[in-house]
């Protein structure tokens, strides 16, 4: 295990600077290493089960013990959630389908939306999935992630930050 030791470093698709960032890190980010290569490691993300590049320098074995104090993403976790609840239940109001059913956070910008099963199989429902990435990447300010799953916790697709729009990845199971 390393922790970020940085007030915000970046976890990319590539071992490249210039790599499309997957989401940024912030200070105490854990993270499992699966490879070193010159000045990066490729790394894991257990909450989110995402891989990338991390730069070593970024990085430390102690996690820093200033990490716990900075809450800006829980506040913005709450807003967060408080408007996709609202969502759902207005979209259940006006047309009688159950979407989503909690929210939990993954810590900094990576959060899980459990939504209702028959919700995965309307054909609205990638619409509405980048409605509420956009909830959340506007809530963090900055490159987010979210990962949808079912009642049985399972995941069935994720959103994040692309280069140019967020990108719709279903899971590989």
């Amino acid at each position: 295990k390393v922790y970020n030791q940085k007030q915000f470093s970046t976890f990319l698709m590539q071992p490249d600077k210039s790599s499309p960032i997957i989401y940024p890190l912030e200070l105490g980010h854990e993270m499992v290493i699966i490879e070193k290569k010159n000045e990066w490691f490729k790394v894991i993300d257990n909450k989110t089960g995402l891989k990338g590049w991390t730069l070593k320098d970024d990085f430390g074995k102690i996690e820093p013990e200033n990490s716990k104090k900075n809450n800006n993403s829980e506040k913005s976790f709450k807003i967060f959630k408080e408007q996709v609840m609202e969502m759902s239940k207005s979209i259940e109001e006006a047309i009688g389908i159950r979407t989503f059913i909690d929210v939990k956070h993954l810590g900094g910008v990576a959060a899980t939306v459990i939504a209702d099963d028959g919700w995965f199989k309307g054909r609205r429902h990638q619409n509405q999935a980048f409605q509420v990435y956009d909830l959340w990447k506007n809530q963090n300010q900055m490159a987010s992630f979210l990962s949808f799953r079912d009642k049985n916790d399972e995941e069935k697709f994720i959103i994040l930050s692309g280069p140019h729009r967020p990108r719709y990845l279903k899971s590989s199971e």
